[in-house]
């Protein structure tokens, strides 16, 4: 069984409800979400058709696509509340200044 690896990423303080930060993280990308207090990992990528969620608007758990509008549950990476196809998410443990993205 491997450890999985941890990526550090520093947050902007505060780092406040339905604020975004966006991570390069080993040729990807990942979006940080403060949503309702609650500190979410998601890759960046609508499960729809691929586009950039950076700059969608955070509601609650979910972060709206920019572009079609589409509604992503930030704990799933499902679409709505479905259990369907969605985007990666990743676990995330809070540390001094950030936190760090196990990957």
């Amino acid at each position: 069984m491997t450890t999985p690896s941890r990526i550090r990423v520093e947050l902007p303080q505060p780092f406040l409800p339905g604020m975004v930060k966006l991570a390069f993280v080993e040729g990807g990308q990942i979006l940080i979400v403060n949503a309702e207090g609650t500190l979410r990992a998601i890759e960046n990528s609508c499960p729809h058709a691929g586009g950039s969620l950076f700059g969608g608007k955070v509601a609650g758990q979910h972060i709206r696509c920019p572009s079609h509008g589409l509604m992503i549950n930030l704990a799933t990476g499902c679409p709505g509340n479905s259990a369907g196809p969605g985007t990666r998410v990743y676990a995330l443990e809070p540390c001094e200044g950030g936190v760090e993205i196990l990957l």
